[in-house]
């Protein structure tokens, strides 16, 4: 098990923490976007939080490679899948605000939540000093 990282590891967890952060405050704007009709860039945020949970999803396999002997980074990461499922399901549904809106505020937001406090937790305590 790795006990501590070096600067690359650790610059590389940092950046990955800080995404979720992003993807948390979007989708909390998306989120609310369906009711407050001020917040017109409820879409284009959308497609942002796809990109970057696309990001994520190509960084994972790296993570795993560097906790390789840790067993709840290596689960935290496998359940990205949570986040990921619901992602795809949104694909071509974007046009229907129904179905958009029920992915979003009752699978998406909260499975990202959930699952951002499991790997922060496994994650938070690499980049303590």
């Amino acid at each position: 098990m790795i006990t501590k990282l070096d600067e690359k590891q650790y610059e590389l967890v940092s950046q990955y923490v800080g995404l979720l952060d992003i993807i948390e405050e979007a989708l909390k704007y998306v989120v609310a976007s369906f009711t407050d009709l001020s917040k017109t860039e409820g879409d284009m945020l959308l497609s942002e939080v796809f990109l970057t949970v696309e990001q994520i999803s190509e960084c994972n396999p790296l993570l795993i490679e560097i906790f390789n002997g840790s067993e709840g980074i290596q689960r935290a990461l496998i359940q990205f899948e949570t986040v990921t499922d619901p992602v795809w399901r949104l694909d071509g549904q974007l046009e229907n605000n129904i179905d958009k809106q029920s992915i979003v505020q009752e699978i998406l937001s909260p499975a990202f939540s959930t699952w951002k406090m499991t790997i922060e937790k496994e994650l938070n305590p690499y980049l303590t000093h």
